[in-house]
């Protein structure tokens, strides 16, 4: 989210390989987005990459979430948190930062501090009792759920997963080659 005149506006960029997650954004918040998707290609040095994005217009209510989520200009997690992890929510935030583990999976969540992880960790282990726990992962904080709690997420989030990320819900260690 950033700011644009007196609100913010929501910007979302996914690679283009995930452009449904994209359509599926753009539809959520269709009352505040007139633009249609734009593709274009990122550069990082020599390298492209083919991405899809769009950008809400500028609103209160964005304003609204940019208070509760960022501080100094930084993402945090509120204490309250718990209370937003509906299944959609969970669905849409592991399309977005979920990942295959070896026998479990993982939420990619480096950009937070351990403290908040454990917010996360403690509020998913409250609503849904999935013994998710914090781990370390490239010096920074990651949430694990363990192969044993697995198939309830699964059903917890599969209402709301679109079938192109179904894949991450699959552990290494039982895909076939």
């Amino acid at each position: 989210m950033a700011k644009h005149g007196h609100f913010h506006r929501l910007h979302v960029k996914h690679k283009a390989a995930h452009r449904s997650l994209a359509e599926f954004k753009k539809q959520v918040f269709r009352d505040h987005v007139s633009m249609a998707l734009h593709e274009f290609d990122q550069r990082l040095g020599t390298d492209r990459f083919p991405c899809v994005q769009f950008a809400s217009r500028t609103h209160p209510v964005f304003s609204k979430w940019h208070r509760y989520f960022y501080r100094d200009r930084k993402k945090i997690v509120p204490k309250d948190i718990a209370m937003h992890l509906s299944p959609l929510s969970m669905a849409v935030w592991f399309m977005d930062d979920g990942a295959a583990d070896y026998a479990g999976v993982t939420f990619q969540t480096h950009s937070f501090e351990l403290s908040e992880v454990e917010l996360l960790v403690n509020g998913i282990n409250e609503r849904y009792d999935l013994a998710t726990r914090s781990r370390r992962n490239r010096s920074r904080w990651i949430i694990y759920l363990p192969s044993r709690t697995l198939s309830r997420f699964v059903q917890l989030i599969r209402p709301h997963l679109l079938e192109e990320f179904v894949y991450k819900t699959i552990p290494r260690r039982t895909r076939t080659p």
